[in-house]
């Protein structure tokens, strides 16, 4: 089933409403400004596609960030059985950025840039829960956004969690 124009409105509350979420999304899950704006496009257009699906307006925002979270793993996936080139593009430009970060003085920017830089390391499921983590989410609702239990969630943030600060403590300049 497909959206039509009588959706169009709530999809751009929905969106709009939404942006910097989907925006930040985006940044964890691709590292290059290309790729994010690619990210971007393709969670807007699954999100257009799904919106007749969505039964309840309360769940809306849940369900965004599954249909985010999902169509950014998928994007990842692609990318990576894509060609190799691809991949040490990816992986010489997210080395160039960490040896650039290493010659500057720590602030605020270069804390943020290195929990991204850290949290781009995890895997999808990992990079998914702390991200709804940190759009300050309950277990409930991130429970409900990636698919596992409350329970499941508890442990596997806090393992994330452990495997975030160590990946930080490596990225920050010495």
């Amino acid at each position: 089933m497909n959206s039509t124009p009588a959706d169009e409105p709530k999809f751009l509350e929905l969106v709009n409403g939404n942006r910097n979420r989907i925006l930040r999304v985006c940044r964890v899950y691709s590292w290059n400004s290309a790729d994010q704006d690619d990210l971007y496009q393709e969670i807007l257009f699954q999100i257009w596609r799904g919106l007749p699906g969505l039964r309840q307006d309360t769940y809306a925002n849940t369900w965004l960030y599954r249909v985010a979270i999902n169509t950014a793993i998928s994007f990842v996936r692609k990318r990576a059985s894509g060609s190799d080139r691809v991949v040490h593009f990816e992986n010489a430009e997210l080395t160039r950025m960490i040896e650039s970060r290493q010659t500057t003085e720590e602030n605020t920017d270069d804390r943020i840039a290195i929990l991204y830089t850290a949290i781009y390391k995890l895997d999808p499921l990992e990079k998914a829960l702390v991200t709804l983590f940190l759009e300050d989410l309950t277990y409930e609702q991130i429970a409900e956004a990636t698919g596992i239990s409350a329970n499941h969630v508890g442990v596997m943030l806090h393992r994330a969690k452990k495997k975030l600060s160590c990946l930080m403590k490596e990225e920050a300049p010495k």
